[in-house]
């Protein structure tokens, strides 16, 4: 069944929305002390950059086959720039217009353990309704049509606020196309009505005002909570190293996490939104859906970093295990 669902993804067509990224990596050793300050010195040795974000669902959306569109504002910079070549090297339709905010930069040092040592970030968080949010508005509800359903992607920098979310689910009902969300907690209850709502632990403590414990009665009550008062037909709440959990059709399924001493949750989010966005849109059983986001996230989290979904990795880890 897996591999069936697999090789179907050539024939979907997905539009992906949201906030865009560029994720730098500088990779060095702390081996002494600065002398201006009670600090470490790091002697960076390489680095790198990746598309996150909303660009990096896209990206993961391709690497599996699937036709992909993205919607969302670069600025008119360098990182811009490099996310769009990005983008058109993988032939991914793009509708990404630019502004002159700069390009929301995120750039994470990391040691020879492969530990996180720090992370800086340049952004500029805007939720002002602007012209260009217009003509970009005007774009995605001119191309819902074209495609089978709708990622929003959401990392409250400004693009996604409550105007434009409505209008596009407006328009996606119109359609009678599906919307799967990846939320923030500040625009959390007005993704209203959507097929997918994807919200990870800490965002979905927030969003509740309260503690959620690691066990299936809490869990429960809590997916069951939020998908009350978003009215989503899924909830999947993503548990970091500790896995996922699903509820669907009044059942409710758990999915334990990966056994990795330190793992790397960077961008693992976004894998499970992509993965069990395309499962849940081809009908899967809830345990397979389960199973398949799992176990992509797991893969991504066996990496540094934000990276796409690696079509053959998952290949030969899904044969391992079916």
């Amino acid at each position: 069944m897996i591999l069936e669902f697999l090789k179907s993804i050539s024939n979907i067509s997905v539009m992906v929305i949201g906030d865009i990224i560029l994720d730098r990596y500088l990779f060095g050793e702390t081996n002494r002390k600065s002398p201006e300050a009670p600090i470490d010195i790091v002697d960076i040795k390489s680095e790198k950059e990746q598309v996150g974000g909303a660009a990096n669902v896209a990206l993961s959306l391709k690497k599996l086959n699937a036709n992909v569109s993205l919607f969302g504002f670069v600025g008119n910079d360098s990182a811009g720039k490099k996310i769009i070549s990005t983008i058109k090297k993988n032939k991914i339709n793009s509708g990404i217009l630019l502004t002159k905010n700069k390009t929301t930069l995120k750039t994470r040092i990391i040691t020879s353990k492969k530990n996180h040592f720090c992370r800086f970030d340049i952004e500029k968080i805007d939720y002002k309704d602007s012209i260009k949010k217009k003509k970009l508005l005007k774009l995605i509800k001119s191309n819902i049509p074209k495609v089978d359903f709708l990622i929003l992607q959401d990392y409250n920098k400004g693009l996604l606020d409550e105007s434009i979310i409505k209008s596009i689910l407006i328009e996606a009902k119109k359609y009678k196309k599906s919307v799967m969300v990846d939320p923030k907690e500040k625009n959390f209850t007005k993704y209203l009505g959507t097929k997918l709502i994807k919200p990870n632990l800490s965002e979905a403590k927030k969003f509740l005002k309260k503690e959620i414990k690691l066990n299936t009665q809490s869990l429960k009550k809590a997916c069951m909570k939020i998908q009350k008062t978003t009215k989503s037909e899924v909830v999947i709440l993503t548990l970091g190293k500790r896995g996922l959990c699903i509820l669907f059709n009044n059942k409710f399924h758990r999915e334990y996490g990966i056994t990795n001493i330190n793992p790397d949750v960077t961008g693992a989010g976004d894998n499970v939104i992509c993965i069990s966005s395309l499962a849940i849109f081809q009908k899967l059983p809830i345990k397979k859906i389960a199973e398949l986001s799992n176990t992509t996230g797991a893969l991504s989290c066996n990496k540094i970093g934000a990276n796409p979904i690696n079509y053959n990795e998952l290949i030969t880890k899904l044969k391992k295990t079916n």
